[in-house]
């Protein structure tokens, strides 16, 4: 993967609109705990999300068209500690079996290591086609 001129999603300034942006490629390499993601925004814009120190992550109905409705990336959005749980049991589970329920306090320790960066929870609701949530020690962006 190419590692030159990406920024830590936490100091962009200008984040750009995913919304309608097609995933149209992914690279990953579980030797480097790394995924990279190259989304082709509605203006033709291509930006590549690249996740370091994947801790987990889940994708499903990957297909021909891949729109994403909207992207959560933390800090930018404020996951709950309901919602942390419901994202990290969906990466745990696969579609032949649920994983544990995780518990309150559970959340509230990945909500407080989200706060504090240790952490990063990002995830793409789809307008169509694949839906991804990742677990990960950073993002960041490359145009």
């Amino acid at each position: 993967m190419d590692t030159g001129e990406y920024t830590d999603i936490r100091i962009v300034q200008d984040l750009p609109s995913f919304h309608d942006a097609e995933l149209c490629g992914i690279e990953h390499d579980p030797e480097t705990r790394s995924l990279e993601l190259r989304f082709r925004r509605v203006g033709g814009e291509v930006e590549l999300l690249r996740f370091s120190g994947v801790i987990g992550q889940r994708m499903v109905d990957f297909a021909g068209q891949n729109v994403a409705s909207r992207l959560l990336i933390s800090p930018r959005y404020a996951f709950t500690s309901a919602e942390v749980r419901t994202w990290v049991q969906w990466i745990n589970s696969r579609d032949d079996s649920k994983a544990p329920a995780i518990s309150e306090d559970k959340g509230e320790e990945y909500v407080s290591d989200f706060r504090a960066g240790r952490r990063v929870p990002f995830v793409l609701e789809p307008s169509c086609g694949a839906e991804l949530a990742v677990l990960c020690e950073s993002v960041s962006l490359k145009r």
